[in-house]
């Protein structure tokens, strides 16, 4: 099991070439940039059984090679930047659940899972990664220039993702700032997957609601209150373009939510500092 921590940020399509000519995005990378496409389809039952656990399973496409992922879509318990996932070199074109022991996916696989798996929704990306070394952190810049389609409906992709591979967590946050000095961009809440099954669902612009906040109690007090705070931004990031297409009767609920979004921050905060065990008395030897 691997996993994967970005931070994704949503960029206009006609700043993808000026983003890949950043010089110092070029000075910090350890490596030249890497160009392929990506061609990945999405999987679930016609219900969105895998949808309603929040997990995700998806066949790229890579050249000749085929890559089956299998993802935890839930934010909270890894923060709401981290997920865990699941990776396997597969032969076909379709998911193959023999291969998901010992993954999230594998109370739910059956035969009739793997009967009802249909294609949903694909996304085709021209992506270009640039590997990246920052004391003792190493990164992956990739942007990613592209479309979803499903349905016969169909959504610019224009994104970049800065994903930790190994060391301090707090460089995805720096270098993510780097990059909205450098050119106008803005935070996406939502996944790839997010966004597609909305796509297929025909859900793109309805509000989403907030998902539960998983916290350990044995991290500390600073950590849990950044990650109820960075729950609640990206909640309300999410509904940032349900607000702006003006859907008046559930986006007034949204807007209101966005009041709405303090008090779930003050009253989360409260909750997680009454309930954290509080810390046992050193004992004396002798």
């Amino acid at each position: 099991m691997g996993r994967e921590v970005e931070l994704k940020l949503a960029v206009l399509p006609a700043a993808i070439d000026e983003i890949v000519r950043l010089p110092w995005l070029s000075e910090i990378s350890n490596g030249a940039p890497k160009c392929e496409k990506l061609v990945t389809v999405y999987f679930d039952t016609p219900k969105f059984r895998l949808r309603e656990h929040g997990l995700v399973i998806r066949i790229r496409h890579i050249g000749e090679s085929r890559l089956q992922t299998i993802k935890s879509d839930k934010k909270g318990a890894r923060g709401v930047f981290g997920r865990d996932e699941w990776e396997e070199e597969v032969k076909n074109d379709t998911p193959d659940l023999k291969l998901v022991d010992g993954t999230v996916l594998e109370p739910l696989a059956s035969k009739k899972l793997q009967r009802k798996l249909n294609a949903i929704f694909e996304t085709v990306v021209e992506r270009t990664t640039f590997p990246v070394h920052t004391g003792d952190t190493d990164l992956e810049v990739a942007v990613d220039h592209g479309f979803i389609e499903a349905n016969g409906r169909r959504e610019p992709i224009s994104e970049i993702e800065v994903e930790l591979k190994d060391g301090d967590r707090s460089m995805d946050a720096m270098v993510a700032d780097y990059l909205a000095r450098s050119l106008p961009m803005t935070y996406a809440a939502r996944s790839k997957a997010e966004r597609g099954y909305a796509l297929s669902a025909d859900e793109a612009e309805k509000p989403a609601g907030a998902g539960t906040i998983d916290l350990d109690p044995n991290v500390s007090t600073a950590d849990a209150l950044q990650t109820i705070a960075l729950s609640c931004l990206d909640h309300a990031a999410s509904n940032e373009r349900a607000v702006r297409a003006g859907i008046r009767r559930e986006s007034t609920r949204c807007g209101s939510a966005c009041a709405d979004y303090g008090r779930r921050y003050r009253c989360s905060s409260i909750s997680y500092v009454v309930q954290k065990p509080k810390p046992s008395k050193p004992s004396s030897n002798g």
